[in-house]
């Protein structure tokens, strides 16, 4: 159990490590800079420091807390987290120009290998790892657990076309799950997280696959361990829901309809035309 003493300390670690992280991952060659809205081209590494910020304290102070020891139910997620990130460094370094999830699918079907075809088993590799971890009693919970944990994979990737927007949606589904049942791990990926926003919302990085799979996986990880077994059927369908819309009306007409999303969306991301 963590005492309310040590909530801002695993913050803080969290968010300690990813800026450390940044100010060395900013530094990343060509190959992993990309052209962003503005033509400019800066480094897609911001997810390297959310990593540092969230895998790396739990690899660093295992030995300090259950929740996160290479020995606890935790251990998984953290496997997972890994897998999902480093085939996210491999896309963003390697990809080419197939992006969302039908065109990797037409790329599968057509016979086409591409790193975004890896980074999708990545996913569900990812998320068959964290839920052998922690099984279920049910072989049908499980599998929906599988589902909802590699579908809010791929909804993240879908959030991250504008800056800030996937980082605010993991910090509220993240400040949520903390009030339900309050964990060192998430606090500490909350911490990064954090850290992380201002340069996303600054454009000075940007997540890349790298950081959006992460923050995903992270995201419906963190949910699914949290829900009883009946609450896994209404929470595939919404994943399911939200991947459908991503890839039909998208994520950016629909937050753009609804006032107080767009309010929130904008909320301090640079104005529009600025240099």
């Amino acid at each position: 159990m963590i005492e309310p003493a040590e909530v801002g300390a695993w913050f803080a670690w969290g968010s300690l490590l990813a800026t450390l992280g940044w100010l060395v991952s900013r530094r990343a060659g060509r190959r992993w800079r990309k052209m962003n809205r503005r033509s400019r081209t800066i480094p897609a590494t911001l997810g390297w420091a959310f990593a540092m910020g969230t895998v790396g304290v739990s690899l660093v102070v295992a030995e300090q807390i259950e929740d996160v020891g290479v020995r606890s139910s935790q251990a998984g997620e953290v496997l997972g987290a890994t897998i999902v990130f480093l085939a996210g460094v491999v896309d963003d370094g390697y990809g080419g120009a197939v992006r969302g999830l039908r065109g990797h699918l037409r790329a599968i079907l057509s016979g086409q290998v591409t790193t975004g075809v890896l980074k999708l088993a990545a996913a569900v590799l990812a998320a068959a790892t964290t839920v052998a971890w922690t099984p279920r009693d049910h072989p049908w919970a499980n599998l929906l657990a599988l589902i909802a944990i590699a579908g809010c994979t791929n909804v993240w990737n879908g959030l991250d076309v504008v800056p800030g927007r996937a980082l605010k949606g993991f910090l509220v589904v993240a400040l949520v799950l903390l009030v339900v049942d309050l964990k060192a791990f998430l606090l500490v990926s909350t911490g990064a997280a954090a850290a992380t926003l201002v340069p996303d919302l600054r454009e000075r990085g940007m997540l890349g696959d790298s950081g959006a799979n992460l923050v995903g996986f992270l995201a419906g990880a963190e949910i699914v361990r949290r829900l009883p077994e009946v609450w896994l059927i209404p929470t595939v369908v919404v994943v399911i829901g939200l991947n459908v819309l991503a890839e039909t009306v998208t994520f950016t007409r629909t937050i753009e309809a609804i006032p107080p999303l767009r309010w929130f969306d904008r909320l301090g991301r640079l104005p529009e035309g600025t240099s």
